[in-house]
Order: C-alpha cells, then sequence, then structure tokens
C-alpha cells in the first residue's frame, strides 16, 4: 500500500528518494493514480425475502492515493422502478487506499405471477478514475420463485360464436364472469381453504394466496405450486352467491398437464351442506387426468349406495392430436334442462344423460332439477390421478377466459 508520508527516520535517504520521486513539484505527497473502475460482476438471484437487496460490488484495479468517487443510477428495464426494485442513485466514495465498494439496490418482494425480469446499474462521472467500455453498466436479473415455468397464454384455440350480446337462440344471458379486472370479484366467489386430502387423499393445500389465484390478461389463473414437499393450489366456489338451475354454460379455458395434475370445472348441488355428497349430485363439466393431457371428462354423480359407492355416468373426449389442452383454448359447455344434461366440447356434443336414463339406471330420484354453484380447481395428487412424479413441473395454471350461464 503506498502512502503519502514517509519516515525519513526509518528510510533515510531511500524515503527521501521515493518521495522526490512521486511528487512532481516536490512540495506534497505522490500524485494521485488514475485509477480504472469497474464492476465485479452482475447479479442474478431469486425473487425472495433471502435476496431482498441485491449488492453490486464496484472495484479500482490500484489503490489510490487520494479519494476516488464515481456517480450511479439505476435504469428501468423489464424490471419497473417502484414494482420490482426501489430506485437508486448516488456517488460512491473510495477512500484512499480502498480497492471495493458496494451499490445496495432493494427489491420489491411480491407474490403474482410474472417473468423473469432485468435492470442495470449505470455509473458516471468519476474523479480520479476512469471508466472503460462495458465495465461502466452492471444488470440485475430477477429471477420469479413463482414462475420457473413459462406462463405464457396460448393465442390459438377455439371460442363459440355465443356470446352477451350474441346468446343461444331463444337464451339470455344470466350471468357471467370475463374476468377483465385486475382483482378476483368476492362479490361471486369465495376461495375454500385448508388441506386435508379432500376425500381422495389429494395433497394440495388449498389458499387464497394471490400466487395461487389472481385475475390478469382477461383471465382467472388457478395455480398449483409445489411448497417444499408439499403443494398449494387454489379452490374457488361461487355457493350463496350464484347458483343455478337449468341453461346453458360456457367455460372457455387453458388446462395444466403433468402427472398428478387434476383441474376440474364443477358444480356441486345448493343443498350440499344439508343433504352431503353424494346425494346433492355432482356435475363435472371437465375434469382432466394431467398424464392424459389430450383427454377430458364429463360425468354425473348422485346417490349414495349402502355399503358405499354411488351411481355414475359419463365419457370422454378428446384434442386433435399433437396438440393438448395446454396449447390451446377449449370450450367446455354444459346444455341442461329438466330432462337431459348434454356435455359438449367446442360445441361439439359428446356425452348426454336423461332423467329417465339415470333414475332406471340408479333407481335413484334425480338431484339435477334443483340449484347448482360452480367450483373451480386444481388438485394435485389423489385416489383418481395418482402422485406426482419426476416428470411432473411446477408450477402448473388452468386459465379461464370466462364462464357464461345462459337461459
Amino acid at each position: 500500500m503506498i502512502r503519502s508520508t514517509w519516515s525519513t527516520n526509518l528510510l533515510g535517504g531511500l524515503g527521501l528518494m521515493a518521495l522526490a520521486v512521486g511528487c512532481s513539484d516536490c512540495g506534497g505527497g505522490p500524485e494521485p493514480t488514475n485509477s480504472e473502475i469497474q464492476f465485479v460482476a452482475d447479479r442474478t438471484s431469486l425473487e425472495n425475502t433471502f435476496n431482498s437487496t441485491f449488492r453490486f460490488e464496484v472495484r479500482l484495479d490500484a489503490s489510490n492515493t487520494a479519494q476516488v468517487t464515481v456517480d450511479y443510477e439505476t435504469v428501468e428495464g423489464t424490471a419497473k422502478a417502484g414494482e420490482d426494485f426501489e430506485p437508486q442513485t448516488g456517488t460512491l466514495v473510495f477512500e484512499p487506499g480502498d480497492l471495493l465498494a458496494q451499490i445496495e439496490v432493494p427489491i420489491v418482494i411480491d407474490e403474482g405471477l410474472e417473468p423473469d425480469e432485468q435492470f442495470t446499474v449505470v455509473l458516471s462521472n468519476p474523479v480520479n478514475g476512469y471508466l472503460k467500455g462495458n465495465q461502466q453498466v452492471a444488470t440485475g436479473t430477477i429471477l420469479n420463485d413463482d414462475t420457473e415455468l413459462d406462463i405464457s397464454l396460448p393465442e390459438g384455440g377455439y371460442d363459440t360464436p355465443h356470446s352477451p350480446s350474441n346468446p343461444p337462440e331463444g337464451m339470455t344471458l344470466a350471468w357471467s364472469d370475463e374476468f377483465e379486472g385486475t382483482v378476483i370479484n368476492l362479490d361471486d366467489w369465495t376461495h375454500e381453504l385448508g388441506a386435508g386430502g379432500w376425500g381422495n387423499n389429494e395433497f394440495q393445500a388449498y389458499t387464497s394466496d394471490p400466487a395461487n389465484s389472481f385475475v390478469e390478461d382477461g383471465n382467472l389463473f388457478i395455480v398449483a405450486m409445489q411448497d417444499g414437499a408439499g403443494y398449494t393450489s387454489a379452490r374457488m366456489i361461487t355457493r350463496d352467491k350464484q347458483e343455478f338451475e337449468f341453461g346453458r354454460i360456457d367455460i372457455r379455458a387453458v388446462l395444466p398437464y403433468g402427472q398428478g395434475i387434476w383441474p376440474a370445472l364443477w358444480m356441486l348441488g345448493a343443498n350440499f351442506t344439508e343433504v352431503g355428497w353424494p346425494q346433492c349430485g355432482e356435475i363435472d363439466i371437465m375434469e382432466l387426468l394431467g398424464h392424459q393431457p389430450n383427454y377430458v371428462h364429463g360425468t354425473a354423480h348422485w346417490g349414495a349406495i349402502s355399503g358405499g359407492g354411488h351411481p355414475n355416468l359419463g365419457a370422454v373426449t378428446y384434442s386433435d392430436f399433437p396438440k393438448t389442452f395446454s396449447d390451446e383454448y377449449h370450450v367446455f359447455s354444459l346444455e341442461w334442462s329438466a330432462d337431459t344434461m348434454t356435455w359438449l366440447m367446442n360445441d361439439e356434443p359428446y356425452f348426454q344423460l336423461t332423467t329417465e336414463q339415470h333414475v332406471a339406471t340408479s333407481g335413484f330420484d334425480s338431484p339435477f332439477n334443483d340449484p347448482f354453484f360452480f367450483i373451480f380447481n386444481i388438485a394435485v395428487g389423489g385416489n383418481w390421478p395418482g402422485s406426482p412424479d419426476e416428470t411432473t413441473l411446477f408450477p402448473q395454471f388452468m386459465a379461464v377466459d370466462y364462464v357464461r350461464v345462459y337461459q
């Protein structure tokens, strides 16, 4: 380390010679060195509380006998100031002999699904130093630990010709949710919460966490995530808020995939809390087993058989290979009257169940002439799909473009 004062008692003439060589006017210490100033490295880290501050190291190529300063400023990229990071400006100061200094940039931690994002830190106005080339810029990359999987929505897929302004013949719109806002409408929806298997030995815990359910880009997202050794997801219902008896239901959605993933768009009888399941009746407008991403199931469940079990009837339809239900939108529909229920996919019927048929088959009275409420969810694991395995990618999402009821 070079110092500006010398001990002639210790160094004698050698010290005086060094001092003479080190100064230009023989009246002060050695001239300051013109130090190169550079970032040590870019910074890439997951967005979480452990990495709540990004620290960028700046170094000099050699220590200086004078104070070195350089200004810095954060610059937005895909990461936005105030939303993804806290903007910073200031001046770094290297006292004589210092080699390293740090710039700290606080990161805004959120739980929403978003892609990885970047910002830069730029150096300028050096004093007693200089900047060279791209060494005056460092990039901060915020890796969203919520989004290890691409959640970009497909552009293609089917959309029914029916709409609120063009309802099916002889019908009008009774209710819809187009998910055009920025928040889930809690006047229509309630989150059911908790773990405990949900009657099927499922693994997930349902939450109201915005990482598991949110509205964005005109869609409702329900997201199944791995959380350590467990899983979280969302289960949303319209019970006591939006309940319907008969009509046509259209739901346009993109579905998840993967071993152990089990999305469903379905309904339960509004008297569920009084009579229990399956006596209340269940209408599965759509269910998918993630290891069979080209097939969806439409099913009705009702009654309870002494000794266990219950009657159920349904059918399967499929998406044309190689497309799957995660690759494009499909419309899942139910046409429901007092005598008949018809399941459709992309306006093509694939299963029909009449009251006469299911009463004759089971001997039970029909529960399907009473009001029902909606349930949208993604389960993980359970009796039917089996457990996730090493091939299952997380997070997995279901995106619902709209749900519409015509009567």
